[in-house]
């Protein structure tokens, strides 16, 4: 068996068909027939049901494409690692981020790599925080900023903490909320709420919740963190979030803490393939980032 073979295999699941799977390989349907035909009679397995034009997989043929992925996905990792190595520094990193990873430690990375890899090309998108993994899985970027907990079904990436923090409740000056002591959520949740799509915890300490209460913990949902701070400017709602992305905020005194039973940390995890890992650029993006959190007041 060989890479194409590989390739033909996976291309025909995704396409469902010989015809579709030839367009996208950019070869012809009997060429690509005749390749599958031979490989089967090769293994002494059949790989596929043909029936109508349509081809399914059968148990071999779906679990050679299962693996077949993540060897691509290795192969293509080495052929970058190498590529770099050419061409020295002027390689090139792929990162994901989320919400809040976006505001750190992104800038913080970008400004350690501008002076460590001054010809590395960069390139870097904004998912939201299951998307990152995602992204990652799927082999479209190198790295990815998150939540640890994101990562719970993909158990073979590798995790490495970047820092921790608090998830905090903001308000505007003079909110009401502001005059309460170590409030719960029966209390807070009589005003509207500002938070990004997944908060891991948050709902645990929300508990079993009204209909007007679920109401108000989903009030304002979204992926930009500046929409939020600006939600809870502009109204009586309660932004929630980690505490450094209200930090300025705090220090002007735009923005006030609410004291509450809320009690949910917050860790940023740099997370990547085990095939990414063995990359030195990788091992040195999560180096560089711990340095900038170090160097974070």
């Amino acid at each position: 068996m060989e890479l194409r073979h590989l390739e033909q295999i996976l291309e025909i699941c995704r396409a469902g068909g010989f015809s579709g799977a030839a367009r996208r390989l950019e070869i012809s349907q009997p060429t690509l027939s005749k390749s599958i035909a031979r490989l089967e009679t090769q293994l002494s397995v059949k790989l596929f049901e043909r029936s109508g034009g349509a081809a399914r997989p059968t148990a071999y043929g779906a679990f050679v494409a299962q693996r077949a992925e993540a060897l691509l996905q290795g192969v293509a990792a080495l052929s970058r690692d190498l590529e770099q190595l050419a061409r020295g520094e002027e390689g090139r990193i792929r990162i994901a981020v989320g919400p809040a990873s976006r505001l750190r430690p992104l800038p913080q990375l970008l400004r350690q790599v501008a002076v460590r890899f001054p010809r590395l090309h960069v390139e870097t998108i904004q998912e939201t925080g299951p998307g990152v993994m995602t992204a990652l899985q799927d082999g479209r970027v190198d790295i990815a900023f998150g939540y640890s907990e994101h990562a719970a079904r993909y158990g073979e990436l590798i995790r490495k903490k970047m820092f921790e923090d608090q998830i905090i409740l903001v308000a505007r000056r003079g909110h009401p909320a502001l005059a309460l002591a170590e409030a719960g959520p029966r209390e807070l949740l009589a005003w509207p709420m500002a938070l990004p799509n997944v908060l891991p915890g948050v709902e645990l300490w929300a508990g079993e919740l009204t209909r007007e209460e679920a109401e108000n913990l989903r009030a304002f949902v979204s992926d930009d963190y500046s929409l939020i701070i600006q939600r809870a400017l502009d109204t009586d709602t309660i932004a929630m979030g980690a505490s450094f992305l209200f930090e300025p905020h705090l220090r002007d005194g735009r923005l006030a803490q609410v004291r509450s039973t809320l009690a949910v940390p917050y860790a940023c995890w740099m997370l990547t393939t085990a095939e990414r890992w063995r990359s030195p650029l990788v091992k040195a993006m999560a180096e560089l980032s711990r340095a900038a959190m170090r160097e974070t007041p």
